[in-house]
């Protein structure tokens, strides 16, 4: 099924309503681009990258921060019929390198901030080829133009979307420590956009405010929405409390999507007031505990708690605010055409009785068809996603997420496998076991906890250098290590990490480093 595209039908429906509005610390003023302007810029990025010969088809590997030209970048791919791929700019280069290669990528877009590591990248891959991002130049009149681009006037151009074709490529953490490949079509971000609209509602002055990172499908996915409801995106380059709140009232902004580490972080500001002239606050990325909702429901927030993931295109499931006091804990309902089942965790053929905890699974149009490169997906069987996460349903179908995938951490928002961390740290030579797992906490909602076996005593500051050495993302270095005389395992010699979680979590070892307890 083919579509006009969203952005060029945007330019002439809504020609003069403001589409993107990007503030940045270094201006002294907002920029602003109608849909119109944007079209232009966007027309005028598709020449330059077609002159650098990406064709249909192409992989392109995104690695810039937030800022306007990526999201021109995005639409302009989109036109290329290209294939863009998202790409963490918190990995290492050894992390990005393994993630260009496995999705084939042959072009790379950087910007100032990504130039080394990306240079470093195009002399280690063969036939990757880099290129910078071009710059804003603001003229005294506050025109924006970008430089390093044809200058000559750009016509619109009419081209349409194919629904089926991949749109782009995110990686997601999967179950054997490497990142899978999510590859998510035109088709899931529609649908994913039209079923958030339907729950959300949409007015013309709805103004969605972006400081999550735009490599993330939840901060893409509100491109996605806002093109196709013609609305307003405010862009940030970066969370920033400050920046954050001052958008709120000088851009008035009406929506805003946040990890629970976000509106923590909001909460202890002096101007956290500007949070109650927003209409809703979605939080997702994360479980949101109870003492964050709690503190909410008095403050008279309206936030949203979500359920979803890559692989379903952001949420699946919302809870509205005025359902946040009456289902405390809840995800909420599916969105409009999705649909959930539980099923029994060692028979997935057989669904559990209501209220009782098995692992969910997902159907819907925003589901992804299966991972990048795996020819039999076990993750998608008959249309639903077995998500490995755990929950149940009450008497009137509300979703409550009680369990992650088994072993994932989410920290800030960020997916971090322990069996990645783990296996770096058993190339210390002072380390003999380890395991790795997330603790809960207040702020970050998980941080990274290492129980480790040793030869000699070591510190938490021998551990991180030890993994900085070894090139590991800063966010995925463990908060605090403990290390005992022995791992507890099952007997056929299964690590037995819930068990681990479960001694950490109640506070043992927590002030002190000492031995595993032998009731196990």
């Amino acid at each position: 099924m083919q579509f006009p595209n969203w952005l060029s039908q945007r330019a002439v429906q809504k020609r003069a309503a403001i589409a993107l509005i990007f503030r940045s610390p270094n201006q002294s003023t907002s920029i602003y681009w109608t849909y119109a302007q944007l079209e232009t810029e966007v027309n005028r990025w598709v020449d330059h990258l077609q002159s650098l010969g990406i064709k249909s088809g192409n992989r392109v590997g995104v690695l810039l921060t937030n800022k306007p030209q990526y999201i021109m970048l995005v639409h302009a791919l989109v036109k290329c019929e290209a294939i863009a791929v998202f790409l963490n700019i918190r990995l290492t280069g050894d992390e990005l390198r393994w993630q260009l290669e496995d999705s084939r990528t042959k072009y790379l877009i950087c910007d100032e901030f990504t130039q080394l590591i990306a240079d470093n990248l195009g002399g280690e891959i063969e036939d990757l080829i880099v290129e910078s991002c071009p710059h804003f130049l603001i003229s005294h009149d506050g025109r924006v133009r970008t430089e390093e681009m044809p200058s000559e006037i750009i016509g619109r151009r009419d081209s349409l979307i194919s629904l089926e074709n991949i749109q782009g490529i995110f990686y997601t953490s999967g179950t054997t420590g490497k990142p899978k490949a999510v590859p998510l079509t035109y088709s899931n971000h529609f649908y994913s956009a039209i079923a958030s609209t339907l729950n959300l509602g949409t007015y013309a002055s709805d103004n969605w405010l972006l400081c999550m990172p735009l490599f993330h499908v939840g901060g893409l996915a509100i491109a996605w929405r806002s093109v196709i409801n013609g609305t307003t995106i405010t862009l940030l380059p970066k969370f920033d409390e400050q920046e954050v709140l001052e958008a709120i009232t000088s851009e008035k902004v009406s929506i805003i999507s946040l990890v629970p580490t976000m509106l923590t972080r909001l909460l202890k500001h002096p101007y956290w007031q500007n949070l109650q002239n927003l209409r809703a606050i979605l939080l997702g990325g994360a479980p949101a505990s109870r003492e964050l909702i709690e503190q909410c429901l008095q403050l008279n927030l309206p936030i949203m708690p979500t359920y979803g993931m890559t692989e379903t295109s952001s949420q699946v499931v919302t809870l509205l605010p005025q359902e946040v006091a009456l289902k405390p804990g809840s995800s909420g309902l599916p969105l409009f055409g999705n649909r959930l089942r539980i099923v029994d965790l060692e028979n997935p053929e057989q669904e559990v009785p209501i209220g009782e905890v098995g692992q969910i699974l997902v159907q819907g149009a925003s589901l992804m068809s299966g991972y990048l490169h795996q020819l039999e997906n076990h993750a998608v069987q008959d249309g639903w996603l077995y998500t490995g996460d755990l929950g149940y349903r009450d008497h009137d179908g509300y979703l409550y997420v009680v369990g992650r995938r088994s072993d994932l951490i989410i920290s800030g928002g960020e997916n971090i496998y322990p069996a990645e961390i783990e296996s770096v740290l058993l190339e210390h030579p002072a380390i003999l076991e380890v395991c790795v797992v997330g603790i809960s906490d207040h702020e970050w909602g998980e941080t990274v906890t290492a129980v480790i076996v040793t030869r000699l005593e070591l510190s938490l500051d021998d551990v991180r250098s030890f993994c900085e050495q070894r090139y590991l993302a800063r966010f995925k270095l463990p908060k605090s290590i403990h290390i005992w005389e022995s791992l507890p395992k099952n007997a056929s010699g299964k690590l037995l990490r819930q068990k681990i979680r479960e001694y950490l979590e109640s506070g043992f070892c927590i002030s002190t480093c000492g031995k595993n307890p032998n009731t196990i």
